[in-house]
């Protein structure tokens, strides 16, 4: 059987973790702060928390900007649901506005219409689909303009890079954003097996996000309330400010994540080589209007974590009929993603309609992830081209 994602773990990385093993800390260790370093120097933010999962990542940041009751957060209905969901986690209300058909992230021209007509959003979260970044850059603008925060979603693109104005960023620099999020789910490019991290550049966010992934607890002296102990503060002495999550990632996790980063170009480039081999293959098939190759739009390089194969006007065989055909050769494939707008919970308490967001439905009812994973050997990538061939 070939799944559509796999990790790949190596001697170095099981030794990473073995060493957290034997030695004293487990948690709130070393590891912690080396892999927060190690995040900042790939992305170029300056502050980094990293945190149990990146549910809780999109969580603390939706929490950071203050997110409650009665605000309204848009972020892409292609997407997992906990970049929906972290508004509703906060009392918010989520919204959608709908992708881009070129690129398939959040579409800016149509986020500026929504803005346009109503009270804008208090926080937009685009997500970088698949491992191509969304455009950024038009996001800070109409932020600039309507007054929301920004939190790129990049669950997805860990080492993917994009060029603006002859400079290139990555994502996760928050070059663009306010906060950025990243993934490490088994997946995903790097992975601690499960984890999370957010990333900033302002000092105050970051601040508050280290308390609320800490309990909202307050161990700076400078901060604590005026409801102190007089005196100097004793060592022991701290301040539940707020209430903060136990969202902490061990050292355990982090020593694999260190382990995993020294790889991120090599994973990168092994992803890119199964998207050029597939797209060399399939080409006539989109020539022929029979797919849709996914998007490697120009001025980014990214690091895919999808291959979303969409099926054309001209297939003989319908998305859910090539799924099958292909699950029952050992290519397990999957889709990504059902619109979030479609699931039972949102229907429920926000009944959004389908058609205002054409794009999406179009993408959703044709879409299809290959096998992609950097442990995908040759052979394995010829047999799922050579199957699609031969079924298309």
């Amino acid at each position: 059987m070939i799944p559509y994602g796999r990790q790949s773990i190596n001697e170095d990385d099981i030794q990473a973790v073995t060493d957290v093993l034997r030695s004293d800390r487990l948690t709130q260790g070393p590891r912690v702060s080396d892999l927060e370093q190690a995040l900042c120097d790939l992305t170029g933010a300056k502050y980094c928390i990293v945190v149990a999962n990146g549910t809780m990542a999109l969580h603390l940041a939706c929490t950071a900007v203050d997110i409650g009751p009665g605000d309204t957060g848009i972020t892409s209905p292609i997407s997992f649901m906990a970049s929906a969901n972290c508004i509703a986690y906060c009392g918010g209300t989520p919204a959608f506005a709908d992708i881009d058909r070129h690129n398939l992230c959040l579409s800016p021209p149509h986020l500026e219409e929504i803005c346009a007509k109503g009270p804008p959003p208090k926080v937009v979260i685009p997500v970088d689909f698949a491992g191509v970044p969304a455009d950024l850059p038009r996001f800070r603008a109409l932020a600039d303009r309507y007054g929301f925060s920004l939190i790129e979603d990049a669950a997805h693109a860990i080492g993917s890079t994009y060029a603006h104005e002859g400079v290139t960023h990555a994502c996760g620099s928050c070059a663009h954003t306010d906060l950025a999020i990243l993934s490490f789910h088994p997946v995903k490019t790097v992975t601690t097996g499960e984890g999370g991290a957010v990333l900033t550049n302002d000092p105050d966010l970051a601040h508050r996000l280290h308390c609320l992934a800490n309990h909202g607890i307050e161990r700076d002296p400078e901060r604590f309330a005026s409801t102190r102990p007089t005196g100097p503060a004793q060592p022991w002495y701290h301040e539940m400010q707020a209430l903060g999550f136990n969202a902490r990632l061990t050292d355990i996790h982090c020593a694999l994540g260190l382990s995993q980063l020294k790889r991120i170009q090599e994973f990168k480039a092994r992803r890119q080589d199964i998207a050029r081999q597939y797209n060399n293959a399939f080409k006539p098939l989109e020539k022929g209007k029979k797919v849709l190759l996914p998007p490697w739009p120009e001025n980014t390089d990214p690091c895919f974590h999808l291959y979303p194969l969409r099926l054309g006007p001209e297939s003989n065989l319908t998305r859910d009929e090539l799924f099958n055909r292909l699950h029952e050769k050992g290519i397990l494939c999957q889709v990504h993603y059902i619109p979030i707008y479609r699931q039972p919970f949102y229907q429920n308490h926000y009944g959004y309609d389908h058609g205002a967001f054409p794009q999406a439905e179009r993408y959703y009812e044709a879409c299809l992830s290959l096998p992609l994973f950097p442990g995908l050997g040759q052979d394995e990538a010829r047999f799922v081209v050579e199957s699609v061939l031969s079924l298309l």
